[in-house]
Order: structure tokens, then C-alpha cells, then sequence
């Protein structure tokens, strides 16, 4: 019953905006940066291409973006259309030219090109995905390129979110894990086999 709640309240677009609205101050300055920008900062560097899929209004993004420096691109991604319109005013205000932001499903990345990002970023993106979850991986898979690296993170396992330990550790055999958190942290960082 508590997963059927979430998952109307997930499909919901202006609840997800304004609960994460409200988080976000707080996410950024306690927490982000100690649990998930320093991790991946190592595996981001100057003129990389990179995809911040379930980029919400862009606190990733932007930092993403100052790593890859003029020469990188940043591909942004988001279903909720007021999280990118929330971005894009972000990105005109920072004067960031490196930054493509895409109102889309993390299921269809379709303007990404086949092998041609460095890095992927999908932080917190599993547990709001109520369908297509494996679609997204495929998608991740292709357009990652063989030496590239996914910083991949759960957010929040069930009755929140929709991704149970089985589908995490099934996932996770589809690659290479580089490092991993336990499933209770729910994090890993992986590459192609």
C-alpha cells in the first residue's frame, strides 16, 4: 500500500519539484558533498563528456560542468519539465556554455550518441523510476564508452523507492563494480565489462 502511495506521488511532477525545493539547501550543504562529490570527482576530468541523468534542478550538473571546464559538455537530463526550466535558469545565470539539458525519460537518451560519454551520473534516479528501469541501464550501457565510468546510487530502497536489493545486485552483474556500498548505502561505481 505504502509503495502504491509513493508511486502516485512520484508520478506526480509538482510534488517531486516541491519536496525537492525544500531539500535541496539542506542535501547540499550537509550531504552531498561529503557522500557523493568527492567519490566521483576523481573520475571526472577536463574536457569529458558527461550525463547527469535524474539531474533534478542541476546541483550536480553545475559542479559537473565546472570539472569538464569550456572544452567538456554536460549533457542534463530530467522528466520534470519545471526541474530543467529550474536548471536553465541556473545555467543562464552561471553564464555555462558546456551544459545541454534534455526534458526526458532517463529510459530515452536517444540525443546521446552511442560510446560517447565519460561519465555517467545517476544519483538517487533507480528509486523514483517506477517502470523502465532496465531500459534506462541499456541506455546507460550504450552510451558510456568502453573506458568510462557510472557513479550509480539508489536513493532509497522499498517501500519508498521501487528498486529492491534483487534488482540492485541483478543490475550490478551487468557490469564491472569498481567500488560499491553495501545495498543498505546503496551506491556503486562501475564500468563496462
Amino acid at each position: 500500500m505504502i509503495q502504491k502511495l509513493m508511486h502516485k506521488l512520484w508520478e506526480a511532477e509538482s510534488f517531486v519539484f516541491v519536496c525537492f525545493s525544500l531539500l535541496e539547501p539542506i542535501i547540499r550543504i550537509f550531504i552531498l558533498p561529503k557522500i557523493i562529490i568527492r567519490p566521483f570527482e576523481r573520475f571526472v576530468k577536463e574536457g569529458y563528456v558527461v550525463a547527469d541523468v535524474g539531474c533534478a534542478s542541476g546541483y550536480f550538473t553545475v559542479r559537473l560542468a565546472e570539472l569538464v571546464g569550456p572544452e567538456g559538455k554536460v549533457y542534463a537530463v530530467d522528466l520534470n519539465k519545471k526541474c530543467i526550466r529550474a536548471l536553465g535558469k541556473k545555467v543562464e545565470k552561471g553564464g555555462y556554455r558546456n551544459i545541454e539539458s534534455h526534458a526526458s525519460s532517463a529510459a530515452d537518451l536517444s540525443f546521446i550518441q552511442d560510446s560517447s560519454v565519460d561519465f555517467v551520473l545517476a544519483s538517487g534516479l533507480l528509486c523514483s523510476m517506477p517502470h523502465d528501469r532496465e531500459l534506462f541501464v541499456s541506455e546507460m550501457k550504450r552510451i558510456l564508452k568502453p573506458t568510462g565510468h557510472t557513479y550509480v546510487s539508489l536513493g532509497a530502497g522499498p517501500p519508498i523507492g521501487f528498486m529492491d536489493q534483487e534488482e540492485w545486485e541483478n543490475m550490478l552483474k551487468g557490469f564491472r563494480v569498481e567500488q560499491e556500498g553495501s545495498w543498505q548505502k546503496g551506491w556503486a561505481l562501475v564500468s563496462l565489462k
